[in-house]
């Protein structure tokens, strides 16, 4: 019936192997059934609640927040206060959108000049101001002549 070679051996290598599969499926049956009743006993722990999702997802609702700019940032937003702070004076060079030291320098006399922590960093605080119709021109700084810091 069967005279090829290869495939007798073909053959047997199949039942081989489905006995083998057989055995093998006979001794986990028993062991995935007492894994799956010891998974129904043991409860899920749940989360503890600051690492609940309600609190780490933010609302989709609320306005997104404004970026904090400073040196070393770049974009749009670097070029809107760069034109904000030439409008009122305060600087000189280039709107470029790069926020190197003179955009800095700008934002701090700025911040000095408008009553604001003069850290050189364009935070919530500070874009509201300088965005606001209350933002002060720039008006030159005076720096006392040599001699005058000691008169009474």
């Amino acid at each position: 019936m069967l005279k090829n070679p290869k495939t007798v051996a073909g053959l047997i290598v199949l039942a081989v192997l489905l006995i083998l599969g057989g055995i093998l499926l006979s001794r986990m049956i028993p062991t995935v059934q007492e894994t799956l009743r010891e998974m129904s006993l043991t409860p899920t722990p749940i989360p503890p609640e600051p690492a609940s999702v309600w609190q780490v997802t933010p609302d989709p609702s609320l306005p997104t927040p404004e970026p904090v700019l400073r040196s070393g940032s770049r974009g749009e937003d670097v070029s809107n206060v760069q034109s904000r702070l030439k409008n009122l004076g305060y600087y000189t060079g280039e709107v470029d959108g790069q926020y190197g030291a003179g955009t800095k320098e700008a934002v701090s006399v700025f911040q000095r000049q408008n009553g604001l922590d003069a850290d050189g960093i364009v935070g919530a605080e500070t874009r509201q101001v300088l965005f606001s119709a209350a933002a002060k021109a720039f008006v030159p700084e005076t720096t006392p002549e040599a001699g005058e810091e000691n008169k009474p």
